[in-house]
């Protein structure tokens, strides 16, 4: 018998009707939450607890055999944070899954579901819980027969069951994906696959972070949004990406490879107040966990960037001690060394600097600066103490210039890698004006290089000239200002550059390199050896100080001598033992004496302070006068004895 066919009345729902709908869902949902949370429940709830705080879980194991029990404790995984701290790890998990044979119950499945998704990359805290939980949802769900009845949601179980591309590290990364391609809310589609409420955790935030992501790819040059201010929250940046990434990780990538020549302020200082500057030790943690990831490309680019940030600090440390020495002169020549490197940052002349700054002129600047000072720079100490350098690689030529009573020297190469590596943060005046020149001159014998005294209104000229003369010209009109430019013309004119520019020879180190390694590798062996002899026992006596030592050409003082009879038994050894091992490290004496290496720092920069020296590949020497009086102190103990 054929029916005819049923058409149904369209009815519309009145606002009450609905909101009273809305009740009962949510009502439901509660009801089943609560299923099977009865007084034996309670009491099962107490005894896990007890055992949590007490440390001791006799019987846990056969109690774990009752699903109540199993249904307990993974409810105070997901809700109580004190007792899953003490209670959520792998062994108990796999003690779980071995007492709940042949499979978990629903409830007690639905509950480890929940906690992957509100915990997930946090159960990394503990090694190999989040990799267990995975497997042990997989191999679950695969164990769960379907459901006969199918309710008027989904089941958020088949749906994993069915999706498993849901569990996995990777997991939001593709939920996000689908999010963007379905064009709709990450609420809406959990709610589509029944999954609504699984998005109040950490795989949740991870969603959004990558939605955040997307916004970065999208937003104009140079703009700030409000998401980033999402990105700089450590629970965001620190979050998973793939491939190993953060999602701060991801974050840098995007803006640095968006932006073009220079970054504008506000994304600069996202960057750094992301990551730090990047201008500081390959060692450091920070750059290690940020820089280290992103590669040496956009790392280059950075700190080719700062630049700017450098020059700025330099030109505000320069002219507030001016101010508040009130030095007339300084403050009389600042505009023209203003002008001056400024304008050299206007021809795009400058690829990297390097910032060095005194103690007084590191307090003026983060007194003046506050917080804004996000820039990492080396520390001066000594006589350089209330002064600022900059190092400026301009490619074809190098400056050093410094705020006050200090020269300005030119280099047609770099000198050295003491100012161009950031393994090394610390420097005196004897190393600016001796160590580096005696390293670019042993680095380039027949290659020139001068300095010239900040003589009002010529020095300019004489830097002008030297470059000229080496077939490097300027616009010199962009480095002065309008009357200086005049008094150049009508007083020197403009320097003639040479037609045969100077060529930048292959550096004498770089050819003997190889051999100068493969000699290293055996020197800590004889370091051992000679040092077979001697005492190892040694305590630090003294300490003064932290300035390095000077080069070791350093000039002979005839107090040497004495100095080297009043030394300490320890700073003595030391001393012996770089004058048998010269160029060993720091930590090859540290291990021969059994001792940590500070305290071999501590007895070079106190009481062997200007005695020894480092060379380029960070090595200890004596100076030659600390050689030659070392031998003359051996002479007259021998004489003596």
């Amino acid at each position: 018998m054929r029916l005819p066919p049923l058409n149904l009345p369209v009815i519309e729902w009145g606002a009450a009707l609905v909101e009273r709908w809305t009740g009962l869902v949510a009502k439901a949902n509660q009801m089943e939450a609560n299923t099977g949370n009865n007084d034996a429940f309670e009491r099962m709830l107490a005894v896990l607890r007890n055992m949590g705080s007490s440390g001791r879980f006799d019987g846990l194991a056969e109690l774990l055999k009752r699903r109540l029990t199993a249904r307990a404790l993974t409810w105070l995984w997901l809700n109580d944070e004190v007792m899953a701290s003490r209670l959520l790890n792998p062994r108990l998990l796999e003690v779980l899954l071995e007492a709940q044979q042949p499979r978990l119950t629903r409830i007690t499945l639905q509950q480890l579901a929940q906690l992957y998704f509100r915990r997930f990359d946090r159960l990394d805290d503990r090694e190999g819980l989040r990799e267990l939980l995975e497997q042990t949802l997989q191999q679950q769900l695969e164990k769960m027969p379907a459901r006969r009845i199918q309710g008027a949601v989904p089941d958020p179980l088949m749906t994993l069951k069915s999706e498993g591309w849901l569990l996995g590290i990777e997991g939001p990364s593709k939920l996000a994906s689908k999010v963007r391609e379905d064009g709709r809310e990450l609420g809406e589609t959990l709610s589509s696959l029944g999954l609504q409420g699984f998005d109040d955790g950490r795989y949740g935030d991870i969603c959004r972070a990558h939605f955040y992501l997307d916004t970065l790819r999208h937003l104009p040059l140079g703009e700030w949004d409000p998401v980033m201010d999402e990105l700089l929250k450590p629970s965001v940046s620190k979050a998973p990406f793939e491939g190993g990434k953060r999602i701060g990780h991801v974050a840098l990538e995007i803006l640095i490879d968006r932006i073009g020549q220079e970054p504008s302020d506000a994304w600069q200082n996202f960057i750094l107040n992301l990551a730090g500057d990047p201008r500081i030790a390959s060692t450091a943690s920070n750059y290690r966990e940020w820089w280290l990831p992103l590669g040496e490309a956009r790392i280059q680019r950075v700190r080719g960037w700062l630049s700017k940030e450098d020059l700025r600090l330099f030109l505000q440390a320069v002219e507030q001690f001016g101010i508040e020495t009130q030095n007339d002169d300084l403050q009389r020549m600042f505009p023209a060394r203003k002008l001056f490197l400024e304008g050299l940052f206007k021809l795009k002349l400058i690829c990297n600097t390097r910032l060095l700054l005194g103690g007084k002129a590191q307090l003026s600047v983060k007194r003046i600066l506050g917080k804004d000072v996000k820039t990492s720079f080396a520390r001066m100490d000594g006589q350089m103490n209330d002064k600022a350098v900059i190092y400026l690689d301009c490619g074809d030529f190098h400056l050093v210039e410094g705020s006050h009573s200090f020269k300005i020297w030119v280099y047609l190469a770099a000198p050295g890698e003491a100012l161009r590596s950031y393994e090394r943060n610390t420097f005196s005046h004897y190393d600016l004006t001796a160590s580096i020149p005696a390293s670019y001159q042993k680095l380039y014998p027949k290659l020139p290089y001068d300095a010239f005294v900040h003589t009002p209104h010529t020095w300019q000229n004489k830097v002008f000239s030297f470059l000229a003369d080496n077939g490097i010209g300027l616009d010199v009109e962009q480095l002065l200002s309008r009357n200086d430019y005049k008094l150049q013309l009508s007083k020197f004119g403009i320097p003639a550059v040479n037609t045969r520019r100077t060529a930048i020879p292959q550096p004498v180190a770089a050819e003997s390199a190889p051999h100068k390694a493969a000699t290293r590798q055996v020197e800590p062996q004889k370091s051992a050896a000679s040092a077979a002899q001697r005492p190892t026992g040694l305590v630090v006596d003294s300490v003064a100080g932290n300035e390095p030592a000077a080069h070791q050409r350093a000039p002979a003082n005839a107090s040497d001598v004495e100095r080297i009879k009043q030394l300490k038994p320890s700073a003595l050894k030391v001393l012996r033992y770089f004058a048998d091992n010269p160029g060993d490290k720091v930590r090859y004496a540290a291990n021969v004496f059994g001792v940590e290496a500070r305290e071999i720092n501590q007895i070079l920069y106190g009481p062997l302070k200007g005695l020894c020296g480092q060379d380029n590949s960070y090595g200890w020497h004596l100076t030659d006068a600390a050689r030659q009086q070392l031998a003359a102190f051996d002479s007259n103990s021998e004489t003596l004895e």
